[in-house]
């Protein structure tokens, strides 16, 4: 069943249970809306109701993917004064538009994967967005559960059933089918 878009506040596209227990959430980026001109706007009212809604779902942090030269700056500012108000910290792990981490990125990302457990464990939602909540979103949403034991086309999968958009590449497939054939030594905890 597909989670619809509507049915989450503000930006939120999917809140995702997690084998280790609480859950995973995908947003596009809080208080980004479209204007009459087809430009992108950023709206203080959409940019409180993702955040919050975020934190009613147990997220306790954000991590966000997009690129600092993808949106205006005021949208940085917004979502970072939202953020402290209610607060919910911030970690950037920029990935570019339809791509995957890079190395380092990926590297830091196997080095948390116990912290990770930990905070699911105890309830916690682990909360992401990039522009649409999509694509990069989705991407880590599904690594989430991989670092479950769950294999990349079971999780993409399971991602896709909440929010069909997710995953938006073949790059982003393959990326997440290699993470899946890793050595035992790099599988998850």
């Amino acid at each position: 069943m597909t989670d619809a878009p509507d049915e989450f506040p503000g930006s939120i596209r999917a809140v995702i249970p997690h084998p280790f227990g609480g859950a995973v959430a995908i947003a596009g980026f809080p208080g980004l809306d479209v204007g009459v001109d087809g430009a992108a706007v950023f709206d203080p009212a959409l940019c409180r109701q993702t955040v919050q809604g975020l934190r009613d779902y147990g997220a306790q942090g954000l991590t966000v993917l997009v690129e600092r030269d993808e949106l205006d700056q005021h949208g940085f500012d917004l979502l970072e004064a939202t953020c402290v108000e209610a607060g919910m910290p911030l970690a950037y792990c920029a990935i570019a538009d339809f791509s995957v981490p890079e190395a380092a990125m990926a590297a830091k990302w196997s080095a948390g994967r116990a912290a990770r457990k930990v905070q699911l464990q105890s309830g916690a939602t682990l909360a992401f967005c990039c522009q649409h909540g999509a694509g990069r979103s989705g991407l880590m949403a599904a690594l989430c559960l991989m670092d479950a034991g769950l294999g990349a086309q079971a999780a993409i999968e399971t991602v896709r059933s909440h929010f069909d958009e997710a995953i938006e590449s073949p790059e982003q497939e393959s990326w997440l089918a290699s993470r899946s054939s890793a050595s035992e030594d790099d599988r998850p905890a």
